[in-house]
């Protein structure tokens, strides 16, 4: 009865390590044909970073809707509260507190139509009003009947809640997400000093190039009035060789 019960027993054993020794086997063998094998270079399941890893625009994006004005005639030429002169024929507009040197972006909800303006006026005083647009702002966006509009717009924030280890940059487009990306991440293909050649520039490759371009200016670009203040335009976008499609693409209609 005892030799039954030791010779069950062995059988146990031996049963139990080969069974050990199989999965054992098994886990090997698959590490071993699946293990990532190279010279230090990234495998192909390695995540690509793309525009969003970088962007912070969340901590300084303002957005705002109601009803727009324009100026025009009555104050062409005139000094804004900016210490600029205003131009009715140019893109430009007044806001109540958009720091100076803001570029805005403006959306005719009642048409599509967008346009991109700088700030450097006060206003407007028609509490009913969000916007005093530049009478060549409203022609182009279609307002001039006092329209209403959506305003999207980056500012500068004394405190955030990150540290920023290099400098950033306001990106602003017609069609695509405002974003805030490090210098390090952005390829400039061309700089200005004026707005108002930097967005014939920005609406010259826009119609041109199928590419995703933005208007870029640093972070601190506003001012309390024009005599400290120097003005800097990039053209460019995000810079990540890894990423060859557009990750906010935009169809455009061709045959317009």
């Amino acid at each position: 009865m005892n030799f039954k019960k030791e010779k069950f027993l062995f059988f146990v054993l031996i049963s139990s390590a080969l069974l050990l020794g199989g999965i054992s086997f098994l886990i090997i063998g698959k590490n071993f044909l699946f293990a990532e094998w190279g010279n230090g270079t990234k495998s192909s399941n390695t995540k690509i970073q793309n525009i969003e890893d970088y962007d912070i625009s969340e901590f300084f994006y303002y957005k705002q809707e109601g009803k727009s004005s324009w100026y025009g005639k009555r104050f062409h030429k005139r000094k804004t509260a900016s210490g600029e002169i205003f131009d009715m024929n140019k893109f430009s507009a007044a806001h109540r507190f958009l720091p100076f040197g803001t570029i805005a972006r403006v959306k005719n909800t009642e048409n599509d139509k967008v346009i991109l303006v700088k700030i450097n006026d006060r206003g407007p005083f028609v509490f009913s009003k969000i916007i005093d647009l530049s009478y060549y702002s409203a022609e182009v966006l279609g307002s001039l009947g006092n329209s209403n509009v959506v305003i999207e717009a980056l500012i500068p924030q004394e405190k955030t809640e990150i540290e920023l280890s290099e400098p950033y940059f306001f990106g602003i487009s017609y069609e695509y997400p405002l974003v805030c990306l490090p210098q390090s991440k952005i390829e400039i293909i061309k700089e200005f000093n004026s707005f108002d050649e930097a967005i014939s520039y920005y609406d010259f490759i826009q119609n041109n190039l199928d590419n995703f371009y933005y208007i870029f200016v640093p972070i601190n670009q506003t001012y309390k009035n024009i005599y400290n203040y120097s003005e800097r335009y990039f053209i460019g976008r995000y810079q990540n060789r890894l990423v060859e499609k557009n990750p906010f693409y935009v169809e455009k209609d061709k045959s317009k």
